[in-house]
């Protein structure tokens, strides 16, 4: 998914404000499949999640978190 790209190029680049506007076109975008991507991107910038997506992590959710952050690091 494109918009997943955008908002990891902006987790890279540390634009808070950017990021976020590329999550909410992301939940919209994702709004009835796929919302775990928001969970993704959220974890790529190293915010809270802010809606529970329903995803189930295998590894666990701050595992998951903590290896899409590194990605980004």
């Amino acid at each position: 998914m494109g918009e997943l790209a955008v908002c990891f190029h902006h987790a890279v680049q540390n634009d808070h404000d950017k990021v976020d506007t590329a999550i909410s076109r992301l939940r919209d975008l994702t709004r009835d499949n796929d919302t775990y991507h928001v969970d993704i991107a959220q974890f790529t910038a190293d915010v809270p999640i802010d809606q529970v997506s329903g995803a189930q992590w295998l590894d666990g959710e701050q595992h998951t978190r903590n290896r899409w952050r590194g990605q980004v690091l």
